[in-house]
């Protein structure tokens, strides 16, 4: 695998996991949250309906595989909670598009790849790279996920579409003020 493989423990969950109601719990955040997200509270129910020892027992860098239907009725707030419970990537069997652009847009790449968790079991170590869609599991099995395009890496390695567009938005104020002081 190349510079851009991850490589991490898994956290596996079946088929049809609601993003509003099993990831987190949509009901709580409507109710108590302001407009500005609260990571904090994110972190805390993240995948505690499922597995209540999730939240205490995550590390930076594990990886989430998921079944068919994975992440369906979701808000923003399902990709932060997972961002900020320190998961690196997602690899799902199948889940609705618009969970990968919202868990793109703050840095958490979401992989589609059919055969995932007939591939893995719950605790072994995973390696997935987005940028090419390589993902070979602890048995040394190599499956195949679509690549991301160069800009959805970069949006990734970014950490996010915010990020990018301000550190891209930045680089050309900084070519226009070297431009117009040249003349």
């Amino acid at each position: 695998m190349g510079g851009t493989a991850l490589r991490g423990r898994v956290w596996k969950f079946g088929d049809n996991i609601s993003g509003d109601d099993g990831i987190i719990e949509f009901s709580i955040i409507r109710e108590g949250f302001g407009k500005a997200f609260d990571e904090g509270a994110l972190r805390a129910m993240c995948f505690r309906r499922l597995r209540p020892e999730f939240p205490t027992e995550v590390r930076p860098g594990d990886i989430v595989v998921g079944g068919r239907n994975f992440g369906h009725h979701n808000h923003v707030e399902v990709s932060v909670a997972m961002k900020a419970s320190g998961i690196t990537v997602v690899v799902v069997e199948s889940c609705e598009s618009g969970i990968i652009r919202r868990a793109l847009n703050v840095g958490l790449p979401v992989m589609i790849c059919p055969g995932i968790t007939d591939a893995v079991a719950d605790g072994e170590v995973l390696e997935a790279d987005p940028a090419t869609g390589a993902i070979r599991t602890a048995s040394g099995q190599h499956l195949q996920s679509r690549p991301f395009s160069p800009r959805m890496v970069e949006i990734w390695q970014a950490g996010g579409s915010i990020p990018l567009l301000q550190r891209e938005f930045a680089e050309r104020r900084a070519r226009e003020s070297q431009e117009m002081d040249a003349r």
